[in-house]
């Protein structure tokens, strides 16, 4: 399936935080967004774990 229609069913299903890898990889970045409030975040690779550990305890 593309990436539209996965991106398409995360939000059909209700998963509350997408991670997107995609072209910023090059850069060393990962795209975060937020379903609830839409907010879409670049962080880099070597965070990513911690930030989302951070999102579900929080």
């Amino acid at each position: 399936a593309s990436p539209g229609v996965k991106f398409a069913d995360a939000e059909l299903v209700g998963v509350p935080t997408i991670v997107v890898v995609g072209r910023g990889l090059a850069k060393g970045l990962v795209e975060v967004k937020d379903r609830k409030s839409g907010e879409r975040t670049e962080i880099p690779v070597e965070t990513a774990v911690e930030h989302l550990t951070a999102l579900v305890r929080s």
